[in-house]
């Protein structure tokens, strides 16, 4: 047996942070009491389980028979916890109740001790044992006390996995549940071409209809704690392509798409037999991107269905200018804090301006987002930036 092995399934709400904190404690418990063995045991439809077993790697454990499972009338376990047997049994072959159990002879149980688990509503958990294969009298002067504690604490973090494995569960639900309703709907912002004078694109933007109002970010951050930031993402790409035809076809409908989407090609799948040449990517400079070599290799594959890359909220930090230099975007896009009274700002004027002159000498366009005023609009037609987008074009709406 391995130290701290966890017993993984849906219902153990064991994390591997939690795993090595329980590992510590349970190895702290068991050298405190000379055991050869300390395990939490949970109590779930008649059985009890271990869920968390920690030993030394020269222990030795009957391989045959051992199993993590056992009816809970057949286990210390649930007899300490209704109180049949003590807490500490210094020799199980003298007690007249252990001494019969088949347990004792499977698991070479010589001495044992155990406490129950409750949670803060009264419910027994399970128990927190330590066993050892050999009888141990000092074991008769131990005080439980210190495994009461650590049960204690077993107990606080229990709950708090419990509580959060429900909150996760009920995100999941939330998301799954998008794809059923009219909860998700996409708006769309026009893009504003400077030389053409005339909306050349939309930016698609996922929103979401739901009461108490959650932000797009937080609906984004949350389908990522649980997993489902994919499902989601792909969710919001799809409804937003069925709005293409819609689109007139001189404009280009600008999406959002993760790293972590186009290089599991679920963004190509969706772009297949559309009409890519008319779709921009944005990558955010929220993305992080480990791999710049195989991420070029897949958005090489989508470019060459004919859709482009953009670089989104460039000139907001390194990983940004990261994107920029790395993967040769065919778009620039100035994020709105850059923009943001830009027009009496000597410094944000000469960062923009750097970036527009690196942009036309790699051949890409500059959209400058977040304009709101006339005097912003004004500069960065001076400075030489392509496109814009923000309040001062059009806030983003349905496309009726």
């Amino acid at each position: 047996m391995a130290v701290g092995t966890v017993r993984s399934g849906p219902d153990y709400y064991f994390d591997e942070e939690f795993g090595v904190s329980i590992a510590k404690l349970l190895g702290m418990l068991r050298h405190s009491f000379s055991m050869d063995m300390a395990f939490i045991g949970k109590f779930e439809h008649g059985t009890r389980t271990m869920v968390f077993v920690e030993s030394d790697n020269n222990t030795v454990l009957p391989s045959e028979n051992f199993c993590f499972s056992h009816p809970q009338s057949q286990t210390y376990c649930r007899k300490i916890a209704d109180g049949e047997l003590p807490s500490i049994i210094p020799d199980a072959r003298s007690n007249a109740i252990t001494r019969a159990m088949d347990v004792t002879n499977e698991l070479s149980i010589g001495a044992y001790l155990g406490v129950p688990i409750y949670l803060s509503d009264g419910e027994i958990y399970g128990t927190l044992c330590c066993l050892k294969h050999s009888s141990d009298p000092s074991l008769e002067t131990r005080d439980p006390s210190l495994l009461a504690f650590v049960a204690d604490v077993i107990a606080d973090r229990v709950e708090f996995h419990r509580h959060r494995q429900q909150h996760d569960n009920e995100i999941r639900a939330r998301i799954e549940g998008l794809s059923s309703s009219e909860e998700l709907t996409m708006h769309f912002q026009p893009i504003w071409s400077l030389t053409g004078a005339a909306i050349c694109g939309y930016e698609a933007l996922a929103r979401f209809n739901t009461e108490p109002y959650r932000s797009p970010d937080i609906w984004f951050s949350e389908a990522e704690q649980v997993g489902l930031g994919d499902f989601l993402e792909t969710l919001a790409i799809d409804l937003a392509l069925t709005q293409l035809p819609k689109i007139p076809e001189s404009c280009f409908l600008s999406i959002n798409a993760s790293p972590a989407a186009i290089l599991s090609g679920a963004v190509g799948n969706l772009l297949n037999r559309k009409d890519a040449q008319r779709i921009v990517l944005e990558v955010t400079e929220h993305s992080q991107i480990l791999d710049y070599p195989e991420f070029r290799d897949s958005v090489q594959s989508i470019r060459k269905m004919g859709a482009r890359l953009a670089i989104d909220d460039a000139g907001s930090g390194y990983a940004s200018l990261q994107h920029v230099l790395e993967l040769d975007a065919d778009v620039i896009k100035l994020d709105l804090n850059l923009i943001r009274n830009i027009h009496c700002n000597q410094k944000k004027q000469a960062l923009a301006a750097a970036l527009v002159s690196y942009a036309q000498r790699v051949r890409a366009q500059v959209v400058a987002e977040g304009v709101e005023t006339q005097e912003e609009f004004d500069v960065l037609k001076e400075l030489g930036v392509d496109k814009v987008q923000g309040y001062y074009i059009g806030k983003p709406a349905e496309l009726a």
